[in-house]
């Protein structure tokens, strides 16, 4: 068995013959023109010879890019059994294989392969042949909670014993915590603590299933958009997911902890081809991509009329949510400001009432609102008006929200305005009041002792990191 690292979360598992894709991403960025694959994927082993089948763990856009799997005709794509994306890969034109989770499919002779639904509709892959394994785990793990993880760790262990290659992701697919602008965040150490919690969770899954080899990976992701480009310094390079198992759990003797770049190959158990990664600079990236960055930051003048019809659609699904929305407790003012124009849309309520409004001169008005959020045209009409939409500004990073009152980061208006760019659905999700009665406290300490809950991975108060204050002798 020979596997190579071709990017981000895509692999190819040669083996007797056979050769297996998981998850191809390069033909373009995903999530409208957020994300791009960085450091830029290998692709000389896909171009030598053609691909006999595609894995696709779930429907993110960095999983499932059809831009990318157009590429790779003729071959079969494997999904997990029932899998809600066979309609869109049967539409693309390509055969669909669907893999159960109780019985392994055979691909070939002594080539068997299984796909396991583990949690927030993401899945796994098993594939064994020769005697070897290989467990990609892709994003299914390191965000879930213990409970859930402890549940296919057993699995796992039941099925191959222990793996000879693990490959997990260590990135978290969210405009968390880094869309957010607020009055004294120390931005760099906010994204570096965030990024700590999931190379942490990366560190405890490799030494729980404890394979022979171990690597980090789908995360490989760049942010090109100015108000963004900040931090894929800090991302990548305060600490990486090996460097976190060390700090765990000191040196491995039984497992070999490799943080692979593209390219990188190890066959039946030997490191062949050891490309190894490196730290990510703004230069060197700015250079990759320089023709893409000046496209991506490019912006033409939006035209008035299509403000208002944005306006209207965003007011037509807040009133069918009316019931929701007017529960919320207090009173507030957002504005909602799109890239290349000065004109913006104001949210408001008082009391049950709320109003949209288009606003002209936005800019020079800011500072009279709760909570402003900066985004593209295109993209908020993609959110409203379609299903999924949503997932390029909330897991593609589409959009910044902008407090400027610090002390209005715990008012919950972000998710009230996530709420209203999504179709209405008929409710809404769950309010926290901030206050928890005695039975409460005690029912989420019960599910914290038995890993059945995560930490809150969108508060902002827990999250957020504030530069501190220089005081004078």
């Amino acid at each position: 068995m020979r596997i190579t690292f071709v990017g981000h979360a895509s692999i190819l598992i040669e083996v007797n013959g056979l050769r297996i894709l998981s998850d191809p991403w390069w033909n373009g960025p995903c999530f409208g023109a957020q994300w791009w694959p960085y450091p830029t994927p290998s692709l000389r082993e896909i171009h030598e010879q053609s691909v006999d089948y595609v894995y696709v763990s779930h429907g993110h856009h960095d999983h499932f890019h059809p831009p990318t799997l157009r590429l790779l005709r003729g071959a079969k794509i494997l999904v997990a059994a029932g899998s809600e994306l066979v309609g869109g890969i049967r539409d693309l034109g390509f055969d669909v294989v669907e893999c159960g989770a109780e019985s392994e499919t055979e691909l070939a002779p002594q080539v068997r392969c299984r796909i396991i639904g583990t949690y927030a509709d993401d899945t796994l892959m098993t594939l064994s042949a020769g005697g070897q394994s290989c467990v990609n785990l892709n994003d299914s793990l390191h965000a879930a909670p213990e409970v859930v993880q402890q549940k296919f760790f057993r699995l796992i262990r039941q099925f191959y014993g222990r793996p000879d290659y693990v490959f997990c992701g260590y990135g978290t697919a969210s405009h968390f915590p880094n869309c957010y602008t607020i009055p004294g965040k120390d931005s760099a150490a906010t994204a570096a603590k965030r990024q700590a919690y999931f190379n942490r969770a990366w560190a405890r899954i490799m030494h729980e299933l404890s394979p022979r080899f171990g690597f980090p990976f789908a995360a490989d992701v760049a942010f090109l958009d100015a108000d963004l480009f900040w931090c894929n310094e800090p991302v990548h390079n305060a600490e990486r997911p090996t460097e976190a198992f060390e700090k765990l759990f000191g040196s491995s003797r039984e497992t070999q902890l490799v943080d692979i770049a593209p390219g990188f190959s190890v066959e039946d158990g030997q490191i062949v081809r050891n490309e190894l990664r490196k730290r990510t600079s703004a230069d060197e990236l700015s250079r990759t991509y320089s023709d893409a960055i000046r496209r991506v930051n490019r912006c033409g003048t939006l035209a008035e009329h299509t403000v208002r019809e944005l306006a209207e659609m965003l007011r037509t699904n807040i009133a069918q949510g009316a019931r929701y929305f007017s529960a919320y407790e207090a009173n507030y003012r957002c504005l909602v400001r799109l890239k290349g124009t000065a004109t913006g849309i104001e949210i408001a309520k008082r009391g049950p009432s709320l109003t949209v409004v288009v606003v002209g001169d936005a800019e020079g008005g800011e500072r009279r609102y709760d909570m402003i959020y900066r985004t593209r045209a295109p993209y908020l009409r993609q959110s409203l008006l379609t299903p999924y939409g949503h997932e390029v500004l909330f897991v593609g990073s589409g959009g910044i929200f902008e407090f400027p009152d610090s002390t209005m980061m715990r008012s919950g208006l972000h998710r009230e305005l996530m709420t209203m760019v999504r179709p209405w659905t008929g409710s809404g999700p769950r309010r926290s009041s901030g206050r928890k009665s005695i039975m409460g406290v005690a029912k989420s300490a019960a599910k914290r002792l038995l890993g059945r809950s995560l930490p809150d991975l969108y508060d902002l108060e827990k999250w957020t990191v504030f530069k501190r204050r220089v005081t004078g002798i």
